[in-house]
């Protein structure tokens, strides 16, 4: 490391978020005006767990008094129990928050302190999931760079599909490259197919169909039914619910997270088998994309359609990108301690 950055390294120092009223406003104003934050970073968003489930240890980094970057970690087991300093530790994203247009050398200098302080904690790794670069106000790939050079390893990762939002909603309809697919979803409006956004009462009547939806794979929600009420209750501007209705029968349905002011994320979509034949699902997006893009919204991520071990889930993959989605990253980096 050239003597430059060591000197840059040295006027980084890093302080533990303690939950006062001013340091939760100091990190929420951090996030609103930062290049990469998201709901995912939020405090607000991750109180959802259990207090005593995770020991949590949000960081604030200052380069020369000044907020360099903020980090909600908790301190994890890992597979023999060794002590882990993880982000995100209950979020599909976590990782460092930056400013927009911050020097590489101070970038660089942050990650060497969270590498001291993961030390100072007995942590004999650090695990961070980043986001795909469309989550940034100006995508950039400095803390990727970072991270490298500093002796984190690329461990992981998965491929999620993210719909770039045309500039006005008359367009969404023609995000779907499949015109056969467009006339299903116009002979599901003819048909009476009705996507609207509903209030929280409907999370009930959704999670049954979700968990439905999900069993047919053999899995279940990440989220218990209560764990999704609280999340709808600690965050209710970014967290909304959209369902597809028949008359009075609930078909298909998506949680979205709004993750900025730039980037909703379709976190559940699910849809009942017994009416696939109105394909409803890709009715669901499309609405979604009218909804967001008269929002201002750039981008409609509807999430991984990869698994741990890089495998494709081909069919998802496929249905995602004939409603116009195009592939990005979610990478996640470890440090090892040296033994």
């Amino acid at each position: 490391m050239s003597s430059s950055v060591e000197t840059v390294s040295d006027e980084v120092t890093v302080g533990v978020f303690d939950g006062t009223p001013e340091a939760n406003q100091e990190w929420e104003t951090f996030l609103a005006t930062s290049n990469n934050g998201t709901l995912f970073h939020d405090l607000n968003f991750l109180a959802y767990h259990n207090p005593e489930r995770f020991e949590t240890r949000h960081l604030f980094f200052r380069h020369r008094e000044r907020l360099a970057a903020i980090l909600p970690a908790a301190v994890v087991a890992g597979p023999s129990g060794e002590r882990v300093l993880k982000s995100p530790y209950g979020a599909s994203v976590g990782g460092m928050v930056l400013p927009a247009d911050q020097p590489v050398a101070v970038t660089s200098a942050i990650v060497s302190a969270l590498m001291r302080e993961a030390a100072n904690l007995g942590c004999s790794a650090v695990e961070l999931r980043l986001g795909p670069c469309v989550y940034h106000r100006k995508p950039n790939d400095t803390l990727s760079f970072v991270l490298s050079a500093l002796g984190f390893s690329l461990t992981r990762r998965w491929l999620t599909h993210v719909v770039p939002l045309p500039p006005t909603a008359d367009e969404a309809l023609l995000l779907i490259a499949n015109k056969r697919r467009r006339t299903y979803v116009n002979s599901a409006l003819r048909k009476g197919l009705k996507v609207d956004m509903a209030d929280v009462n409907a999370l009930d009547e959704f999670y049954q169909l979700l968990v439905a939806n999900r069993a047919k794979h053999g899995a279940t929600p990440t989220h218990t039914l209560e764990e999704l009420r609280k999340i709808f209750s600690l965050v209710p501007q970014q967290a909304k619910l959209f369902v597809c209705r028949l008359d009075d029968c609930m078909v298909a349905g998506s949680v979205v997270f709004e993750l900025n002011d730039r980037v909703a994320y379709s976190f559940y979509p699910c849809h009942d088998d017994r009416f696939e034949n109105y394909r409803p699902a890709s009715l669901v997006a499309v609405c979604l994309a009218k909804h967001y893009i008269e929002r201002g919204y750039r981008y409609l991520d509807l999430g991984p359609s990869t698994f741990d071990d890089y495998g494709v889930n081909v069919g998802l993959a496929r249905f995602k990108e004939e409603v116009g989605s195009v592939g990005y990253c979610r990478d996640a980096w470890t440090w090892q301690a040296a033994s």
